[in-house]
């Protein structure tokens, strides 16, 4: 019996979020040899690309010049990217879409989210030693001044209505309101990698697929057993093995966990989650573990997931009573040494 054809040359450890069921197993309504399978490094992290395809093309090349399209626009490892030049200057005129659409959504989701998703938080991650430069010393005094810098209406761009349709001109010119103004992608740029990527593959007439980048993905179609794609989510817990917390079935919609379980630093003696909160200028101390979330798109589910983990658990799960258009799975401390979980009344159940 062939195997699936996996494009190698890098080794792949297992992410927050993996995939279950599949290569090598028993083929049902699909001919296992149809699954194609990319895999590797990208933004500081991995990625894993299935889908099903009977003229077996292999598209790593593509996708490879996408991924570098994306760094190019959005890492703050480059010190050449649009995002890591807008940082550095008061203003950019830019024709890069992936830098505009990533401003576009951003201020779309720091709008809905009261704040609680807003990249412009950069300083104060910066303040308390979470920057790209990796953990340096935390500099606490000057909070109240960074918090000026904080919030998306700070960056302005020359065609506002522009940036809202549904098509952008060839250059458009950002600047911030406040010199110190800066922005960290990291909180949507894995989803809107995954984004790219499941569209490229769409446009391609691929219809059954899986794009995971980091833990965040989307699926379509099915698998090549021709069953759904089907999703673990970790449980929340410090160390370096992937626990099983549950399953989710994921048909043509998004996945992505956020939580501070894996990322803290200790301050003064006291141990600070990475997560920011941009409205009031600390780590976030709160029961709430990790945030799931379940979208149309990727880039939704990864900026909703930051969002819920920002806001705590009675905040998000009011947020999400106001917003039926996300499913969401909460695991909370319960304050007894125990988790707790919490679903939105639409989250699926693994078959």
């Amino acid at each position: 019996m062939e195997r699936p054809r996996t494009l190698r040359g890098f080794s792949l450890p297992v992410v927050a979020v993996v995939l279950l069921g599949a290569c090598g197993a028993p083929s049902g309504t699909v001919p296992e040899t149809d699954l194609m399978v990319l895999e590797g490094r990208a933004q500081g992290t991995t990625f894993t690309i299935k889908y099903l395809d009977s003229l077996g093309r292999d598209l790593s090349g593509p996708v490879d010049s996408l991924l570098r399209a994306i760094d190019r626009s959005l890492s703050l490892w480059d010190t050449a990217s649009t995002v890591s030049r807008f940082n550095a200057m008061d203003s950019l005129r830019t024709s890069d879409l992936h830098f505009q659409r990533f401003v576009r959504a951003s201020r779309h989701f720091a709008e809905i989210t009261g704040g609680a998703f807003d990249p412009s938080v950069m300083p104060l991650v910066a303040a308390w030693g979470f920057g790209p430069g990796g953990a340096g010393a935390a500099d606490t005094t000057r909070l109240d001044s960074l918090r000026g810098l904080v919030g998306m209406e700070r960056v302005l761009a020359n065609d506002m209505a522009a940036m809202y349709s549904s098509s952008f001109p060839p250059e458009i010119v950002f600047r911030k309101e406040r010199p110190g103004v800066r922005l960290d992608p990291n909180g949507i740029a894995q989803g809107h990698t995954v984004d790219v990527l499941a569209q490229y593959l769409l446009q391609l007439g691929i219809t059954d697929l899986m794009v995971e980048v980091g833990g965040e993905v989307r699926a379509h179609g099915v698998n090549d057993r021709g069953t759904p794609w089907v999703m673990q989510i970790d449980k929340p817990v410090d160390g370096p093995e992937h626990v099983r917390q549950t399953t989710v079935p994921l048909e043509d919609r998004a996945l992505a966990t956020s939580g501070n379980y894996r990322k803290f630093r200790e301050v003064g003696g006291r141990r600070f989650g990475h997560t920011i909160d941009p409205r009031t200028g600390r780590p976030v101390e709160h029961g709430l573990l990790s945030a799931s979330v379940l979208a149309q798109d990727a880039a939704s589910a990864d900026a909703i997931g930051t969002a819920l983990m920002v806001m705590g658990p009675d905040p998000a799960r009011a947020w999400l009573a106001d917003h039926p258009e996300f499913e969401a799975y909460l695991v909370m401390d319960d304050g007894q040494g125990g988790m707790s979980v919490w679903t939105t009344p639409g989250w699926p159940v693994a078959r």
